[in-house]
C-alpha cells in the first residue's frame, strides 16, 4: 500500500491502542478509510468492521502485541464488549441531560456524523431497560464491539473523548447504576413516560 493511500493519524491510533490496553479493556483491529475514500483491512471491506471473523476469540490484551499490530497498518482501535467493559449508546440529547457529577464519573465517546454518545461502564447483567430502550438507547455487551476514538466510523468523521476513561476499568461504573441514572434524567426532563414493567425494582 502506498504512504498516500494510508489514512491519517496513523499514530494516535496505535496509541489509543496501546493506552485501551493500559486501562485493560481488550481491543481488536478494525478496518480503516484510506485517503482515497477506500476502506482496506479485509478484502471485503466496505465499512469498518473487525479485520477478522474470528474477532471475538483472541482480542489484545497487551500494550507490547497492541504496538506491533497496530504498527502493521492504521487499523481501527474496536473495543470487544461484555469482557469487562460495555457500552451504552444513546442520542445526544440523553446524553445531555445527564448532569456534570454524572458525566465527570463515566468515560464518554461521541460519534458522529450525526451524534451519538457512548458510555462506557463496567459490563452487568446485559439486561437493557425497556424504556430506555424506547428512548432510543442501545446496549452493546457480549457478541458485539464498539470503535474507540480517533477511530473513524464513516467518511472524514473520526470519534473522539467527550470524558476520557481513567486508567483502568476499577474506575467503570456498573452498568445497571448508569441506566438507573439515565431514567432519571430522562422522567426528570418530561421527555420519559415513566418505567416499563421490566424496569420496576
Amino acid at each position: 500500500m502506498r504512504t498516500t493511500e494510508i489514512t491519517l493519524g496513523w499514530k494516535a491510533l496505535r496509541d489509543a491502542a496501546v493506552r485501551a490496553t493500559r486501562w485493560g479493556w481488550p481491543v481488536i483491529p478494525g478496518t480503516f478509510l484510506g485517503a482515497n475514500q477506500r476502506w482496506y483491512g479485509r478484502d471485503d471491506a466496505r465499512m469498518l468492521c473487525p479485520i477478522e471473523d474470528t474477532w471475538a476469540q483472541a482480542p489484545v490484551t497487551d500494550r507490547v502485541e497492541a504496538y506491533e499490530v497496530w504498527s502493521e497498518h492504521p487499523y481501527g482501535v474496536l473495543l470487544v464488549c461484555g469482557r469487562g467493559v460495555d457500552a451504552l449508546e444513546l442520542p445526544e440529547e440523553l446524553g445531555a441531560l445527564l448532569p456534570d457529577a454524572a458525566l465527570a464519573q463515566l468515560p464518554v465517546a461521541v460519534r458522529p456524523p450525526i451524534p451519538r454518545w457512548l458510555l462506557f461502564t463496567a459490563t452487568g447483567s446485559g439486561v437493557l431497560s425497556g424504556a430506555l430502550a424506547q428512548a432510543g438507547v442501545h446496549l452493546h455487551t457480549a457478541g458485539s464491539w464498539v470503535a474507540l476514538p480517533p477511530t473513524t466510523v464513516e467518511y472524514l468523521s473520526p470519534q473522539r473523548w467527550l470524558t476520557p476513561p481513567q486508567p483502568s476499568t476499577d474506575g467503570l461504573r456498573d452498568t445497571e447504576t448508569v441506566q438507573h441514572a439515565l431514567l432519571t434524567a430522562l422522567l426528570r426532563s418530561g421527555l420519559g413516560t415513566g418505567p416499563g414493567e421490566d424496569d420496576e425494582q
